[in-house]
């Protein structure tokens, strides 16, 4: 593909993302969005420095690796409680902050 053909393209991506951004409840969606990714990586985050496979985390929580994998992709529900667990499965303590 030339030049031309890429600008064409990153313009009309652009484009598109302004277009998405005037829609009613973008903004929350896309905090929403953001809250989930930010939990997803800590779980994932936590999982490597347990040095621990996503099956054999899923053995200490009774689980299979399909749901532990949902939870670090922020596609799982995720309550409390769980978030507790998965942070003792993997060694660690579940902190919750409130920043401002």
């Amino acid at each position: 593909m030339n030049r031309n053909i890429f600008d064409k393209m990153r313009k009309a991506h652009v484009e598109q993302i302004e277009r998405i951004k005037k829609l009613p409840g973008h903004e929350k969606a896309a905090k929403d969005f953001d809250i989930e990714y930010a939990v997803a990586q800590e779980l994932y985050r936590a999982r490597k420095y347990a040095q621990l496979s996503q099956k054999e985390l899923a053995e200490r929580l009774h689980t299979t690796q399909s749901v532990i994998s949902r939870m670090e992709s922020g596609a799982a529900n995720l309550t409390i409680e769980k978030l507790n667990d998965y942070a003792t499965a993997c060694g660690g303590q579940l902190k919750v902050k409130i920043a401002f």
